[in-house]
């Protein structure tokens, strides 16, 4: 059996529009992704969700647990490595962005993506789960 590891995803939703990121790892597939990572080791989801979003959204735009929404966990093979399994957590955040977003050293892009737009390749985790649910509930459009 090959290697499982927990990671979590946040999604931001603005006027129908859902903020991908372009990593520099996810860069090498021109994969576009939620912001998120790893769960640390002795970190909760949540825990997780927070910092992540403090490293990559940056320029001191923070959340807290109340900000955040869970909406889904599933597993699947990893984008960046087939031997590891993902069991992911997806969370909606309900706090507005209120800062500019800069590239920096792990995030390259950021885009509002609208349905339909074609040349964003969304990772699996967006394509298959997040935007079929986000649909569903009319809060992408």
């Amino acid at each position: 059996m090959g290697k499982m590891k927990k990671v979590i995803g946040v999604a931001f939703i603005e006027d129908g529009k859902l903020l991908i990121v372009q990593s520099v790892r996810s860069s090498k597939n021109n994969i576009w992704t939620l912001i998120g990572g790893g769960v640390a080791a002795g970190e909760s989801e949540v825990e997780a969700a927070i910092r992540e979003v403090g490293e990559e959204i940056h320029n001191g735009f923070e959340i807290k647990e109340e900000d955040l929404i869970p909406v889904m966990c599933f597993k699947e093979a990893a984008a960046s490595d087939p031997e590891t399994t993902i069991i992911m957590t997806i969370f909606i955040c309900t706090k507005k962005i209120d800062t500019y977003f800069s590239p920096d050293h792990e995030i390259l892009k950021y885009h509002w993506y609208k349905l339909g737009e074609k040349e964003y390749q969304l990772s699996s985790a967006i394509r298959d789960h997040f935007v079929p649910f986000a649909i569903d509930e009319g809060i992408l459009y």
